[in-house]
């Protein structure tokens, strides 16, 4: 009787150590990622309203330069507008650029990024991105990888087919692909990165996605952490919604010329998001930025937008 209560509290003290033990940091399984978005990349020496058009390649520049000098990054996201317009020379030059970042990367389409009607079309987009840069073995412009255990994640394409449009909005083919991808990774802390947000940072009809509550509908239908990472609005934003994550970052091109990196800790209970806010240190280019935009508070968000910690729970 002895022997067998002994037996029975060694095993509750290994299962309490197991317990505490994997909630640990230096236990967790840490992802750590750049997202850069809005570069607009432009090869004119004209500025267009709020966005320094003329100095997009230094403000990248910098950017690359000051995440090659983070350790331990696992890729870098570039979430739409990487180019301000759609020219076969612009988003070469762009690519040589991004081709010096010591990490993988991966693009996301905007709407500067595309047309219809001349040479940059999505299907030649991913043609010159398959032929150009390594880590881009995809056949779409939406696509889906793990870039380690316990992490999914999914790349979506919210820019129109038909005519130029700041409005995003997801085909119903997309949307089906995504629900199944989500049906498969119903145990992975999901990452999405889209250039429209589902959340905007503020109003804006002519921006916003046409199907939002479509898109909306199928997120909702699983309970596991998933962060939504955007762009387009050119504003930092952060805000959690049960286990969806919202996150909008500013333009690189426009004021506060920022990128963010992100360190994202996956607990057997709880997802843990880090988020350090990058400003440009061209801070004269950043000051002239700052007096070309209107509301440069907006853009900039409030302390919380910026450097901030958010957990999610998991839900069993």
């Amino acid at each position: 009787m002895k022997k067998l209560l002994k037996d029975c509290l060694y095993i509750l003290f290994v299962v309490v150590v197991m317990f505490f033990v994997s909630d640990l940091p230096s236990f967790s399984k840490t992802l750590k990622f750049a997202q850069i978005s809005d570069i607009h990349y432009s090869l004119i020496r004209d500025d267009n309203s709020y966005k320094l058009l003329s100095k997009t390649k230094p403000l990248l520049e910098d950017a690359i330069s000051q995440i090659n000098n983070h350790k331990n990054i696992k890729f870098v996201m570039i979430t739409g507008d990487g180019i301000d317009q759609p020219t076969k020379e612009s988003i070469y030059s762009l690519i040589d650029d991004l081709n010096t970042l010591r990490y993988p990367w991966y693009y996301v389409i905007g709407n500067h990024d595309t047309t219809t009607s001349g040479y940059l079309n999505k299907e030649n987009i991913v043609k010159i991105l398959q032929e150009k840069n390594p880590a881009y073995k995809f056949d779409s412009t939406y696509y889906t990888f793990k870039p380690q255990n316990g992490y999914r994640v999914i790349v979506l394409d919210g820019a129109k087919n038909q005519g130029i449009s700041s409005r995003g909005i997801l085909p119903d083919e997309e949307l089906q692909w995504l629900d199944k991808i989500l049906s498969k990774s119903k145990h992975d802390t999901v990452l999405i990165f889209i250039h429209f947000p589902l959340l905007p940072p503020f109003d804006s009809k002519s921006h916003e996605i046409i199907n939002a509550e479509e898109f909306k509908a199928v997120l909702q239908k699983y309970n596991m952490p998933i962060a939504i990472f955007s762009g387009h609005y050119h504003a930092a934003k952060i805000t959690k919604r049960g286990n969806l994550l919202h996150v909008s970052t500013p333009a690189l091109a426009g004021y506060p010329n920022a990128f963010r990196i992100v360190e994202v800790e996956n607990k057997h209970n709880k997802v843990k998001f880090k988020f350090e806010f990058c400003e440009t240190n061209l801070k004269d280019l950043q000051a002239k930025t700052k007096i070309m935009t209107f509301g440069g508070a907006i853009y900039y968000g409030k302390p919380k937008d910026r450097n901030t910690e958010i957990i999610i729970e998991k839900k069993k």
